[in-house]
């Protein structure tokens, strides 16, 4: 089942230049009022979603001048997690799944595949009744998680960082919901490309994998690393605000713990799962766990 993206208007690049945040294009953004920036609501303001602040719209405007095509990675990126979640429901046969790094839900915007339902409204199309838990380490995802989309039992939102994966499948509320003795579907979508090398992103793969029982799957998207990604990687030097980029393969060896479903890992869109303009630098994989 493949999930459609089209590339919609994406924010302006005449509106950031008019109101120049910033007077040096090389100097480290930031100088807007209000909360400090978040990658969930940047990526928000990129799908056209209306939950974010000035701080995240100007940040976002100065990384769209450096590097473009970050507008349609991050619309792959939500094809492409639609379309994996789509599959291993309907062909793997998963009726559970758990979606770390989840982000703000999205509805009304350029880039919304999913609507609102977000993965639950994928996988409940082969199955009403799929249990979807959402998870995120930012409280205020957390909220609007529990708001718009934890709207019944078959739903769940629960605060957890990718970097402890031992203490995010321990949590007793997703315990409630998600039965560890039976398969999952594990997204995470450009999560580990937000996770530094100290942190061992090959290593939370491994774990995941270690505390899943076999037959489920996990599905990994990771930005690639390019000349032009390199515009805006590490910049600014912000370190709640990290952004790794790897080569596809670093990204198979991170993912090297699990048996891949071929032809993944492979650079999106594919012909048959997403459909942008232009060529995207974001590696897709999708994996069994071994058993």
């Amino acid at each position: 089942m493949a999930a459609a993206v089209t590339a919609g208007p994406l924010p302006s690049l005449t509106r950031w230049a008019e109101s120049a945040p910033w007077e040096d294009e090389a100097a480290s953004p930031g100088r807007s009022s209000g909360p400090a920036p978040s990658n969930a609501r940047m990526y928000d303001y990129l799908l056209g979603g209306k939950d974010n602040y000035a701080s995240d719209r100007d940040l976002t405007e100065w990384a769209l001048r450096r590097c473009p095509v970050v507008g349609r990675l991050v619309q792959a990126n939500r094809g492409f997690l639609d379309h994996a979640a789509a599959l291993l429901a309907e062909d793997a046969g998963l009726r559970q799944f758990v979606d770390i790094g989840c982000g703000l839900p999205v509805s009304g915007g350029a880039g919304d595949v999913g609507g609102v339902g977000g993965v639950g409204a994928v996988v409940r199309r082969a199955d009403p009744s799929c249990r979807v838990a959402y998870v995120d380490n930012d409280p205020m995802v957390v909220v609007h998680a529990r708001a718009r989309l934890a709207v019944d039992g078959r739903t769940g939102a629960f605060e957890g960082d990718v970097r402890d994966p031992a203490a995010l499948l321990a949590d007793p509320g997703l315990r409630a919901l998600i039965d560890l003795s039976e398969p999952v579907g594990v997204l995470l979508g450009c999560v580990l490309d937000i996770t530094l090398d100290e942190h061992d992103p090959r290593g939370i793969v491994r774990a995941l994998v270690d505390l899943l029982p076999p037959g489920s799957h996990v599905v990994v998207t990771h930005a690639e690393r390019t000349p032009e990604l390199e515009a805006i990687a590490g910049l600014p030097q912000n370190p709640d605000l990290p952004f790794c980029p790897r080569s596809l393969e670093a990204v198979t060896e991170i993912c090297g713990s699990l048996e891949m479903i071929p032809p993944y890992p492979a650079r999106l869109p594919l012909p048959h799962a997403v459909h942008t303009t232009g060529p995207v630098p974001l590696i897709g994989c999708i994996g069994r766990v071994p058993g």
